[in-house]
């Protein structure tokens, strides 16, 4: 045979292949969020055990021995210190350009009260051996003698807030588990096959499916994932493409067919030629999609931020103000330091800090109880204002299995003979519409007959010979061109079961086809070739370039807009920042390098690292799909041209060559659907009690879309639409002024989720893939779609709660306040007026525990 339309374009060895293995190590993400995660988690095991020792001995008289005093100093040290850095640090970098955030808050409540207790232990009386600090409402010059001391107070503020700051940063590494899981979704080694273009022998290699350049030849065996995309030279088999269209129908594959990395090979051997390798990859393009989308700004930011830009500032200038007015009164330093430091405390925002994470731990475990996952505050903001939920059809609306829906059959035909000759050759294939088949006729009870020779028809259909003669099951049109007729009923129950959306094959038998037919070590494969995948390509929409760029080192609403101002003053910049993420979409219309626009982020006091960098100019770079690559002309090599090309794994002893024509006659038309979940129904009916518009949101065809959106009440449908148009219709939704929340399940859907995630909400079905779930806002664990409705009326009355601490954890300190400036309250009892705040907004939340 000739070779040239598979010999390679050049020589490779498998250690060169595993040598640029080595050489070009897989980035990991969210390393250096995990890392700050790390990081917090030590400071915190550290400063717990001593801020609780020294919250005890000062709150406790009778546990006051001699000397207690000086520990709770001494214990102080690290908390106060190495365990608060993180904020002093970050209040440094806010003031250093002239701004405030919380952090300043914290930073200077904490030296404030450190410093003021080390001058009250060392020169204010407070030292001395023997004494007993007493809890007292109103401050005094001299409290027995000697001044107070207040310790406890700044170790607790700092082992409250490492406590939160942990569980966000905890939050937000997994935030990255959508890519990461992506990343591990790519098949980990290739079979690389290179070709003696001499001799033609065929050697077989071993080597990282991540090595592969363009050009390379690799085989797929069945039950293997295509190790990258590519062109099939040789073989033919049916490809799970539930990856890239969510559909559970593999994909009839031939001979010059595109096939995309990832998916898996049900059956046949293929022999593989590499057109897109590395980040040109589908994958690699889904992978970026979720990046850029979470990488987004959300319109709306968390009330506790927004409230920071002013909160902040004004409590530092009554706090100088109160410090100046009593030193004017004639009061003395002490009582004028006092009244300072209590007003700072008394503002001091732990119970905002835990406003909302009380609500969402109770809230979310409640949710739990209902089967629903919710990850994070950010989203419940969008709930209230969601008006368009967009359902995925196959496994969200339906079970995402085929089962056989009826079976019409031909005169004098028996129902149950049919169906049972019909399941006992589909018991020998793979293929989702033969396993509905076969599990209908069990399901009702039939016996299989033993069939002795086999033979597929990749895309049309199979033949198997029985004791009652040969079966055939497929397409009306292969059986046709056969020269077996179909009565006009079974083509009508055909073409009205298509219309519908429905995958429907007719069963005929053949009484003489044993002797008509040949066995033979290999069965004839009259391949198909039906449309190819369409690969999704990069965004072409921008006018250079776009980056994202992970950005640490940020802790509220003012950050994000410091990083935004600073990149927004390069000539053609445009960034969002996104705060949860810790990371910025940045939009290029004038060029600017990496270093440059990292060097702009670090001089602003955070660290920008630019983790990806798509330019619009090369964006369609890529060879097409279906495209030659790397030079070579040839024609695909058929199948059968070679041995063992023809052959499948786990088929009977004996195959089947069909002849031209076949004396027999159709028996049945046996129709197989994806059928509707049971609670679908009333699910759609409670998102519209909720004023929420479903649409249905499908890449499979408008018949099938159809049906099940009339079965469950949808009136809107968008159908035929692959991973970048499911993003796109989320875009266009949200562009029009829609607030939009994505139920979806599969790899397909992950990049819209990400982006409905950007404004609105993005929810995943437990039975779905890991990448859809770990880029979701929320998952349905028991992939029920009513949970969807539930949901939201959990997710809403959960930032109802929210609201209402927050209210409350003002209205304690802000009624304070003033007390504090009138000298009337004492830092201990500011506190403990936190301390009452504290346990309002918890008793509060856990009205959540009966939310339905």
């Amino acid at each position: 045979m000739s070779t040239d339309s598979v010999t390679p374009n050049r020589t490779t060895t498998a250690s060169s292949h595993e040598a640029l293995q080595a050489s070009a190590p897989i980035p990991q993400v969210g390393e250096g969020t995990r890392a700050h995660a790390a990081d917090l988690r030590r400071r915190l095991i550290v400063s717990a055990p001593l801020g609780i020792l020294a919250m005890i001995l000062s709150m406790v008289p009778a546990w006051q021995f001699t000397g207690w005093q000086w520990v709770v100093a001494v214990a102080s040290i690290p908390v106060v210190t190495w365990g608060a850095w993180p904020f002093h640090r970050a209040a440094f970098a806010a003031g250093r350009h002239g701004s405030t955030t919380m952090d300043t808050l914290v930073s200077l409540g904490v030296i404030s009260s450190t410093l003021w207790s080390w001058w009250a232990l060392l020169w204010g009386g407070a030292g001395m051996l023997g004494m007993r600090m007493h809890m007292s409402l109103i401050p005094r010059a001299a409290h027995g003698g000697h001044a107070e001391i207040y310790f406890e107070g700044a170790c607790m503020i700092v082992v409250f807030l490492l406590t939160g700051r942990y569980l966000e940063a905890r939050a937000r590494y997994r935030a990255g588990d959508a890519l990461r899981s992506l990343l591990r979704m790519g098949a980990k080694e290739a079979t690389l096959v290179r070709i003696d273009p001499e001799t033609g022998e065929r050697t077989e290699s071993v080597v990282p499916a991540s090595s592969l350049q363009v050009g390379d030849l690799f085989a797929v065996r069945p039950g293997e994932k295509v190790a990258t995309d590519g062109i099939i030279v040789e073989g033919s088999s049916a490809l799970d493409t539930s990856l890239l269209t969510g559909e559970s129908m593999p994909v009839d594959a031939a001979p010059g067919d595109a096939v995309t990395g990832a998916t898996v090979n049900t059956w046949g051997s293929l022999l593989v030629r590499a057109t897109r390798v590395g980040s040109d990859t589908t994958l690699a393009q889904i992978g970026r999609m979720v990046a850029e989308a979470q990488a987004g700004k959300a319109p709306v930011q968390r009330l506790a931020d927004q409230i920071s830009g002013v909160f902040v500032p004004i409590v530092i200038a009554v706090s100088l103000l109160t410090l100046i007015g009593w030193l004017l009164a004639g009061g003395s330093v002490q009582a004028a330091f006092t009244a300072a430091v209590a007003v700072l405390v008394v503002a001091c925002p732990c119970a905002l800090g835990l406003a909302t994470p009380t609500a969402i731990l109770v809230g979310s475990g409640r949710a739990s109880q209902l089967g629903i996952l919710i990850k994070n505050a950010e989203i419940l903001e969008q709930t209230r204002s969601i008006d368009t939920m967009l359902l995925d059809k196959t496994g969200t609306v339906t079970t995402g299995v085929m089962s056989l829906e009826s079976v019409a059959v031909a005169p004098d035909a028996g129902e149950a003979s049919a169906l049972s000759l019909a399941a006992s050759v589909e018991s020998l294939s793979e293929h989702p519409v033969a396993r509905a088949i076969t599990s209908g006729a069990t399901d009702r009870g039939l016996s299989l007959e033993p069939v002795t020779a086999f033979a597929n028809q990749p895309g049309l259909g199979v033949v198997g010979l029985t004791a009652r003669g040969g079966v055939l099951v497929g397409r009306p049109s292969w059986l046709a061109s056969l020269g077996i007729d179909v009565p006009d009923s079974l083509l009508d129950a055909v073409r009205e079961a298509e219309a519908s959306g429905a995958s429907a094959v007719v069963a005929a038998l053949a009484p003489n086809l044993g002797s008509a037919a040949s066995s033979t070590p290999e069965a004839a494969a009259t391949p198909a070739a039906p449309a190819s995948v369409t690969l999704p390509g990069p965004d072409a929409d921008l006018p250079l370039a776009t980056l994202t760029m992970s950005v640490g080192g940020m802790t509220c609403a003012s950050c994000v807009r410091r990083v935004e101002r600073k990149l927004g003053k390069l000539d053609g910049v445009k960034a969002e920042v996104n705060l949860a993420t810790e990371s910025a979409r940045i939009t290029l219309t004038a060029p600017h390098s990496d270093e440059e626009l990292e060097a702009v982020v670090n001089a602003a006091g955070y660290t920008g690292t630019v983790t990806s960098r798509s330019e619009a100019a090369t964006a369609d770079g890529a060879p097409a799909a279906g495209s030659s690559a790397g030079g070579d002309t040839g024609t695909p090599t058929q199948p059968g041209t070679t041995p063992g090309a023809g052959k499948r794994e786990g088929a009977p002893a004996s195959a089947l060559v069909i002849p031209e024509r076949v004396e027999g006659s159709a028996i049945a038309a046996l129709i197989v659907r994806d059928t509707v979940k049971e609670s679908s129904a009333d699910a759609i009916a409670q998102l519209r009690e909720l004023g929420i518009e479903p649409i249905l949101l499908t890449g499979d065809n408008e018949a099938a879309a159809r049906h099940v959106a009339g079965q469950v009440g949808i009136e809107r449908v968008i159908a035929g639409v692959l991973p970048d148009g499911k993003r796109d219709t989320v875009a266009d939704l949200q562009a029009e002024g829609r607030t939009v929340a994505m139920v979806g399940d599969g790899v397909n859907d992950a990049a819209a989720l990400a982006q409905a995630s950007a404004k609105g909400l993005g929810i995943a079905m437990g039975s779905g893939t890991d990448v859809a779930i770990e880029v979701a806002d929320m998952t349905l664990m028991n992939s029920s779609l009513t949970s969807a409705a539930t949901a939201i009326r959990v997710s809403r009355r959960t930032l109802r709660i929210i609201k209402e601490n927050l209210f409350w954890a003002f209205f304690y300190n802000v009624l304070m306040v003033p007390l504090a400036i009138a000298g009337l309250l004492s830092p201990m009892l500011a506190s403990a007026a936190m301390a009452c705040s504290s346990v309002f907004v918890v008793l509060n939340s856990l009205r959540l525990r009966a939310a339905k």
